[in-house]
């Protein structure tokens, strides 16, 4: 691993043997990082630790008056998963190099399967789980609970982490979240979650998420509005005015 691109910073190495790594980054609706968020929360998930980059807005996370670093890595044994869960945007122009380092820290815990956590900007409201795969035969076992996303483009950090996957031939899976607009939206997370539940079997009560769902909106508005304020005057010229449909 590349440490002047990213450093992993671990409080406690994975108990996990051959997990499913859930990535969740704010992309469209804010979809990967609530749903992540949630799933940790909910689950009462343990902390292991944080990823750190040059290439992360400069800034520290609240949770419950305590500091945290913006990009964290928690752990569920008894569900066999690790969960890798951002409270910040990668930079486009980073996004490859990142991408390529977080599946290398993915090969070093020997995963056994990558899952991408995104939205996409569909003009309805039924809040529907798009489904992408690395591999057909991954596919083939998820089109009976998503929509197949059968063609157009998975961008930012999400779509490098699912490229290098196909490189590295690892098995990786995206789920994309439908919500109408890049507002934070965590109707669409919920589906992704339930979606989630029903692949890996999870059981993730999405009840709380339902009734949480107008002041997450809230908070998460204040969360992009801070971070916007945190990018250098140069890197918001670089940034597109709008987010790109799929990510």
């Amino acid at each position: 691993m590349d440490k002047d691109i990213i450093q992993v910073i671990l409080e406690k190495e994975p108990s996990v043997k051959n997990p499913i790594l859930i990535e969740g980054f704010p992309g469209i609706g804010l979809v990967g990082n609530i749903a992540s968020q949630y799933i940790v929360n909910e689950l009462k998930m343990t902390y292991l630790g944080a990823m750190s980059s040059k290439f992360f807005p400069p800034l520290a996370v609240l949770l419950g008056g305590v500091v945290n670093m913006p990009v964290r890595i928690y752990e569920d044994a008894s569900k066999g998963i690790v969960i890798l869960t951002a409270d910040v945007p990668v930079h486009p122009l980073a996004s490859y190099d990142i991408g390529r380092e977080i599946v290398s820290w993915a090969e070093s815990i020997n995963v056994r399967e990558v899952v991408c956590l995104a939205g996409i900007t569909v003009m309805s409201d039924q809040h529907r789980v798009f489904g992408a795969a690395s591999k057909k035969e991954l596919l083939d076992r998820i089109k009976e609970m998503t929509e197949v996303f059968e063609l157009g483009t998975i961008t930012g950090i999400t779509g490098s982490i699912m490229n290098e996957c196909r490189i590295r031939n690892i098995p990786a899976i995206c789920l994309l979240g439908e919500t109408a607009s890049a507002e934070p939206d965590p109707r669409a997370a919920m589906a992704t979650v339930e979606t989630l539940n029903k692949i890996y079997g999870l059981g993730v009560s999405t009840a709380k998420l339902a009734e949480q769902a107008e002041q997450i909106e809230v908070q998460m508005a204040q969360l992009a509005q801070q971070l916007r304020a945190a990018q250098p005057e140069e890197q918001q010229a670089q940034m597109p005015k709008e987010f790109p449909m799929y990510g």
